[in-house]
This record gives structure tokens, sequence and C-alpha cells, in this order.
């Protein structure tokens, strides 16, 4: 069950990063420490366009233009870049300054049921309404889906520990 699954090794330790799913399949261990908060995935869309493997050109000028803003309200972010994809990771405490602060500039997507649904002005549940602001010559949809993401760090004399169990649930997930 577990679709997004990202190992990172640096000389201090192993960052995981993988969706609750895989989350929850991982049993307890004193060697993993994880973190304290929970990550929700924005995904920016260029011109409202599904992503795919030819839209790779300017997709890191897109994901800047998100985090430039969320810099400036004290938001922090993950990036996380593959070939063809940005991910930008934010806290989940953190969505509603996330939906405010760029609710003028993009047009805000939730996930629903597998379905992508705008965050309409009526929408108050994550304490704001979105801003009436002049039109952009270009917007770009950033779209939320419903994974969350939890992520771990593991000491690298650690790993041997638990590698098995990782391979478990990246390769032989139930």
């Amino acid at each position: 069950r577990c679709k997004f699954f990202s190992l990172t090794e640096t000389p201090e330790d192993y960052t995981i990063m993988l969706d609750e799913e895989g989350f929850k399949e991982l049993p307890p261990s004193e060697f993993m420490q994880v973190a304290d908060s929970t990550w929700l995935v924005l995904s920016v869309v260029s011109n409202g366009r599904a992503p795919s493997g030819s839209q790779a050109t300017g997709v890191t000028k897109i994901a800047r233009s998100v985090i430039a803003p969320l810099a400036e309200h004290h938001v922090s972010v993950l990036m996380l870049s593959t070939y063809q994809t940005d991910f930008i990771l934010v806290r989940e405490r953190d969505l509603p300054v996330v939906i405010h602060t760029l609710a003028g500039e993009f047009d805000i997507y939730k996930e629903e049921s597998g379905e992508c649904v705008p965050v309409t002005c009526d929408d108050v549940s994550n304490g704001f309404l979105k801003p009436k602001s002049a039109a952009s010559p270009t917007l770009h949809p950033v779209q939320s889906p419903q994974t969350r993401f939890c992520i771990l760090t593991v000491a690298p004399d650690t790993l041997p520990a638990i590698a098995t169990m990782l391979i478990d649930v990246l390769f032989y997930s139930h």
C-alpha cells in the first residue's frame, strides 16, 4: 500500500519519507526517530494541466513561486524533487497560513475521494477566506492530495538493524 517512499543519505543520518500507509506498516523501533509533525504535499500543476513526463521544464520556477511567499510568512517547507515532479511539503498545522498566503496567486484544490475539488471562498475550515485580488496573467493551480507524509531519521550505524523491515514496507507492502 505504500505509494511514496524516499530514502536520503547524508553523512549524519538517513532521512526516510513515506506516506501514512507505509508508516502504519513500520513496527516500532528504538532506532528510528519520528518527526513531530505530519507533512502535507503541495503539487503545483503548470497552467492547470496534469503533470506529465514532457512538462518537466519550468517546474522548479513554479515551485519557487510557491516557496517564496511561504517563506515571507515564516512557513517552513521541505522540498523534494524528482525528474518529473517537485513536491513542496508543508506542516499540517501550517495549512491555514499556506492557503491564506497562496490563495491570491494560485487556484487551490484539495483531494476528496480521489477527485480534485477547488477550495472555495465559502470553505472556512481553513480559517481564512480567499482574498479578492486583481487577475493574474498566469495562474498555476496548487493541488493538495489527501496523502500525508511521515518523516523519520535513522542514524547510519543503525540502518542494518532495520533494513529488512524497510525493504518489506517498500517492496512487499500488504
